[in-house]
């Protein structure tokens, strides 16, 4: 009886380039040098049954090498795609993530890249697929759950998303970004009382974090609980001194309550940490205009053009603060 030569399974190992923390070559395969093998090494064995026990061998380490290249070829191309991401090369990310899932469909880390990836390409139909598919394979999964909900916020299907992220609130009671979401949605539908309850929860899941405290404060400011959204807001800027966000929300509570002053000091703090905030840049051009006018209107032209200047120093293509500078300076 006739054993085939298996040298070209064999030496397809061989030839495997070496990963950087994988050994290809096993000291198994380098015992040709001792002696087993040489050309045509399996049917060169004097003994049938010794040559079935070395092909059996053979095929049972072809089969096991085979699967840590396949493993070591997914790490590699996750790790690529992690790094494309990283460069904002969101293609060639795309790419590296396909191939992965190419060689193990079940994972999850590759899926859910994959479709915070198509998201950020506006391809959401595409991502929505990739999150379904985590959230089939681990119906524990609620980072796949969350952007499920999120996706089908997107389109307006407040109450498929509100189940989503119920869902993950039933799998992690202190989830804060699904208490938040759930908020969100109490506030679209005009329920403030059901809203405020579930951020708070946010808040109380999520208490270290700036941007629970920050999300909380809008809720409260957009109900016109400005004491509890001014408490939120320094609790977010306590956390987090550089969060202009914050910093330019109590510059409209100020606003709003005649503190013009107060308002624009509030405004040039985040121009010390950001001086290209365009948000902060537009709040004191027009408080400055503003005060020109009543100014102008109280007769006092010297103060309004000074306000008026000051506008151009802070935003010199302000068409209003040019036209009456023009007009009376």
């Amino acid at each position: 009886m006739r054993i085939y030569d298996c040298r070209l399974s064999i030496e397809k190992i061989e030839r495997t380039p070496p990963r950087r923390d994988i050994n290809h070559k096993s000291s198994i395969i380098n015992h040709k040098s001792k002696g087993v093998g040489g050309r045509g090494w399996l049917p060169c064995l004097p003994n049938s049954g010794i040559r079935g026990k070395y092909l059996i061998f053979a095929i049972w380490l072809f089969f096991c090498c085979s699967g840590v290249v396949a493993a070591a070829d997914v790490n590699e191309l996750i790790f690529q795609g992690a790094d494309y991401h990283y460069k904002g090369n969101l293609d060639k990310a795309i790419s590296r993530f396909e191939q992965a899932i190419q060689l193990e469909p079940k994972n999850e880390y590759a899926h859910n890249q994959l479709g915070i990836l198509y998201g950020k390409k506006g391809e959401f139909n595409k991502a929505y697929r990739e999150f379904l598919i985590v959230s089939e394979l681990d119906r524990q999964n609620t980072f796949a759950l969350l952007w499920l909900g999120i996706l089908h916020l997107r389109k307006g299907e407040m109450n498929k998303a509100f189940e989503r992220f119920n869902q993950i609130i039933r799998i992690d009671p202190n989830n804060a970004d699904a208490y938040y979401f759930l908020g969100t949605i109490y506030n679209f539908r005009h329920n403030p009382v059901r809203a405020i309850e579930y951020l708070k929860k946010a808040r109380d899941a999520d208490s270290g974090e700036a941007d629970t405290h920050f999300r909380l404060a809008k809720a409260f400011h957009n109900l016109d609980m400005i004491a509890n959204a001014m408490l939120e807001y320094n609790r977010a800027i306590e956390l987090k001194p550089s969060y202009t966000k914050a910093i330019n929300e109590i510059g409209w509570i100020y606003y709003n309550t005649g503190k013009t002053e107060e308002a624009i000091s509030q405004w040039r703090n985040t121009l010390k940490i950001n001086s290209r905030d365009r948000d902060a840049i537009l709040n004191i051009a027009k408080s400055y205009n503003d005060l020109a006018w009543d100014a102008f209107k109280s007769g006092k032209r010297e103060d309004a053009i000074r306000y008026w200047k000051k506008t151009l120093n802070i935003n010199s293509g302000n068409k209003a603060a040019k036209y009456y500078l023009k007009k009376y300076g």
